[in-house]
């Protein structure tokens, strides 16, 4: 894992962090930088600024969340003044998800770090996108979409036209596999990719939430894998397996013991 800024498309920079190996990104244009996700709390969103002020591109004029999770969105409140930009439902969810995070950690083992979770001062985006928006940079354009669901309900990626480059928040993970927490939608993510891969040529990079930056046939696996999982769900719902005996029934993409929210979740959206 590196710990500088990597210049990854024309002007676009990225940064990975030791903390759950977050990939934070800066795309300038001529007049302004947009930055995407915050880190996980306001003293990580100042080292964040401070280090995106030692790159050679114009002030941050605008900020993005790709979903409302702590550790992209967290650290907001080190941009008091800018524009954070999220989907509708992060900011419909924020005031949820933080009570349901926050009481979810209160008992962790990892003092500090769960000390700093629960204290640090929160800001909520408060710009909002339904399906698209676009950011003008300068003579740069970017562009937020929201591809549909599955990491979350309010996923955006972040396509950077003129240089071939796309932030794909947790939709697209490398330092690991998927990723399918309390609040995913198992049954239509691989679906929501493949609306990201059409956002993609043969050449774009990509810049998952977590890890090392992909290509658009990394991206077709992982859509490959979503797709197994649905239907793995569906099929088991359908032949009448209980939810509590999914999860051993199935012959999964990826570590049974990682998918327990996903088929809870499947279930759920089928009515089982």
């Amino acid at each position: 894992m590196g710990n500088d800024w990597v210049e990854v498309a024309d002007r676009c920079f990225v940064r990975r962090y030791p903390e759950w190996d977050l990939s934070v990104t800066v795309t300038a244009g001529s007049e302004a930088s947009l930055v995407v996700d915050t880190r996980a709390t306001a003293a990580q969103g100042v080292e964040l600024r401070a280090q995106v002020a030692e790159l050679p591109v114009p002030p941050v004029g605008f900020v993005v969340n790709t979903h409302v999770h702590f550790d992209h969105a967290w650290g907001n409140a080190a941009f008091a003044g800018l524009p954070v930009w999220a989907h509708d439902n992060v900011l419909a969810d924020w005031d949820s998800y933080v009570a349901r995070f926050r009481g979810s950690v209160r008992d962790a083992p990892d003092e500090a770090a769960t000390r700093a979770l629960l204290n640090t001062p929160l800001a909520p985006p408060d710009r909002s996108v339904t399906s698209v928006a676009l950011l003008e940079l300068g003579e740069r354009h970017v562009e937020l979409v929201h591809p549909g669901r599955g990491h979350t309900d309010g996923d955006l990626v972040v396509v950077v036209p003129d240089t071939d480059l796309l932030c794909a928040g947790d939709l697209v993970e490398q330092s690991g596999p998927l990723w399918y927490g309390v609040d995913c939608w198992p049954l239509e993510w691989a679906q929501t990719l493949e609306l990201v891969v059409g956002l993609m040529s043969d050449a774009t990079v990509v810049v998952p939430g977590h890890g090392d930056r992909v290509d658009k046939d990394f991206v077709l696996q992982q859509r490959l894998d979503a797709s197994d999982i649905a239907g793995q769900i569906q099929q088991l719902a359908a032949s009448g397996v209980a939810v509590d005996d999914a999860l051993a029934r199935g012959t999964w993409p990826i570590a049974a013991e990682r998918l327990g929210d996903a088929v809870r979740r499947g279930y759920a959206h089928l009515g089982r």
